[in-house]
């Protein structure tokens, strides 16, 4: 009986042990995106909505996880703000899926670095205004 309530204790008090400089391991769906530490990247967007160049494909350019300019790929002309603002970086994805505010949503990833490749957003209010669909791909990292 001893040395069962001795291995019990043993075992409450190594499990409780951390080191005193270890990070918490990022968890959920963006736990795959956080672990590689990708803050500077160029992504192709595709934002499908009733809505200004809607279905054209955009070269989006991030740094320090902030979109700082955004390209339409079938002429090289920059989307200036406001209408870049209409463009996500892989962090706004993640916040749109981690805060949905009531919107439904259909989510796939790309599965080397884990960004969300397909946000849809309201799936049902594809035939009117209000959904809009977001195609992400082709991220390059910036050095």
């Amino acid at each position: 009986m001893r040395s069962l309530l001795t291995l019990v204790i043993l075992f409450f008090i190594c499990t409780g042990c951390e080191e005193p400089n270890s990070l918490p391991l990022p968890s959920g769906p963006n736990s795959k995106w956080l672990s590689n530490n990708i803050h500077d990247y160029t992504i192709d967007q595709v934002r499908f909505c009733f809505c200004i160049d809607g279905g054209q494909k955009m070269k989006i350019t991030v740094r320090a996880d902030t979109v700082y300019s955004v390209i339409r790929i079938s002429d090289n002309s920059i989307i200036p703000y406001p209408g870049s603002k209409l463009y996500m970086s892989v962090n706004s994805l993640f916040g749109i899926i981690q805060n949905p505010n009531g919107d439904s949503l259909i989510v796939t990833y790309d599965p080397e670095y884990g960004y969300p490749d397909k946000v849809d957003i309201n799936p049902q209010m594809h035939p009117v205004d209000g959904g809009v669909i977001y195609f992400t791909s082709n991220l390059r990292i910036i050095k």
